[in-house]
């Protein structure tokens, strides 16, 4: 786990906004580079679980739309600024009841350090390959997507 984790997260994420089924919006950054079999994915260490990756995410905040959480939360995990090529779909999570709007990215900037970094987040390029087999097992369907 990551020190400074559950504290830091509990307070940012006071507010959860909800669908009116009760799902918590999300987006995610789905970024990548290359191409063909040399794609590569960007991934960060997962923070509750540590042990997997994960597709930079998460909520969706008031009076922000889901292109613009998906800018903030690539820079807040991943240290990292891009631009939206496409959106990718939406994707249902019904265990931790979660509905994700994730969004193809090209990076344009990689910082050294950034603010989850100082909280031990890590953030590391895989290809496509092994990403489906070390990312979060919710996650493996926003790459599935990418692969079609």
């Amino acid at each position: 786990m990551l020190s400074g984790w559950k504290s830091r997260e509990s307070e940012r994420n006071k507010v959860r906004l909800r669908d009116t089924e009760g799902f918590r919006i999300r987006s995610a950054a789905l970024c990548i580079k290359g191409t063909g079999k040399e794609t590569l994915v960007l991934l960060v260490s997962g923070g509750k679980d540590g042990g997997k990756w994960v597709i930079p995410g998460g909520g969706i905040e008031k009076d922000e739309c889901a292109e613009e959480a998906a800018h903030r939360e690539l820079m807040e995990e991943a240290g990292v600024r891009g631009t939206i090529l496409k959106k990718i779909g939406m994707f249902q999570d019904d265990v931790r009841k979660h509905r994700t709007q994730v969004f193809l990215m090209e990076v344009s900037e990689e910082l050294q350090t950034w603010e989850e970094n100082e909280y031990g987040r890590q953030r590391i390029w895989m290809n496509i390959v092994e990403s489906k087999e070390k990312v979060k097992q919710s996650h493996r369907p926003m790459l599935d997507a990418l692969m079609r």
